[in-house]
């Protein structure tokens, strides 16, 4: 279990309080330490309280945004006070680095508004699996909604849990160890669309002649929807990566 350095690393508004920068307090197990003669926002202490105990642990979950966050704000709009929190080593007394912590693998990222509904990534993955261009066949599928003007691509995202892969009662999808892509086995599947069911993305649709799902595979390495989409609506990486671009 980690100990935890709650400190202020800026007030962009007014803070009565006054809280300032620099000011801190640890959380060490179940106690909270805060310096002699300082003290802590109650509302402040009180809006970040049910976080402590996620942050004092290692968690094992790609899609939890605990582990990723570590800067959250005190809940009074006019004093903005920006507290940092650092999870401590108690053996070593030292800051955990990012890079000792785990690492969020990439995955598809969608910009929908961004698709224009060219359909040149049904086109091309298409052809790339089945080598046809039939757009039924492709792993990804653009969704127009007439009466709002939008075009919404749908495609795997590699969720960190993958429920498709849960709930698969043959045990025919599994990851891709090296891509964390979804796989499909021909031989297991049965057809029975739970994994449909499950994604939150509507992104598995079944083939009409065999029956079996299509599930984007990431090309096995070269993504061609994202090489072919001309508005880069579709996107590989992490979220944090692709801001810094």
């Amino acid at each position: 279990m980690y100990d935890l350095r709650i400190e202020v690393e800026e007030v962009k508004g007014f803070c009565d309080l006054p809280m300032k920068k620099g000011d801190y307090f640890e959380i060490k197990g179940g106690r909270i330490m805060i310096p002699e003669g300082k003290y802590i926002c109650l509302w402040a202490l009180q809006s970040m309280m049910p976080v402590f105990p996620a942050k004092q642990r290692k968690i094992d979950e790609e899609n939890d945004w605990i582990p990723h966050t570590k800067r959250f704000c005190c809940p009074d709009p006019n004093g903005m006070v920006i507290f940092r929190i650092d999870q401590i080593n108690p053996d070593t007394g030292r800051t955990v680095v990012e890079d000792e912590k785990q690492v969020v693998p990439p995955r598809i990222i969608v910009e929908e508004d961004l698709c224009t509904g060219c359909r040149a990534c049904e086109t091309v993955c298409s052809f790339t699996h089945s080598e046809n261009f039939n757009g039924e066949e492709a792993r990804i599928q653009i969704e127009k909604i007439e009466e709002e003007g939008r075009d919404i691509p749908h495609i795997c995202r590699q969720c960190g849990n993958a429920p498709c892969v849960k709930v698969c009662p043959a045990g025919a999808l599994s990851r891709d160890p090296e891509t964390n892509a979804v796989l499909v086995n021909q031989e297991l599947c049965t057809g029975c669309q739970r994994c449909a069911g499950a994604c939150s993305f509507d992104a598995i649709h079944f083939h009409q002649e065999i029956g079996l799902p299509l599930i984007c595979d990431l090309c096995e390495g070269e993504i061609e929807c994202i090489n072919r989409c001309p508005v880069d609506a579709i996107k590989f990486g992490t979220a944090e990566k692709l801001k810094e671009l």
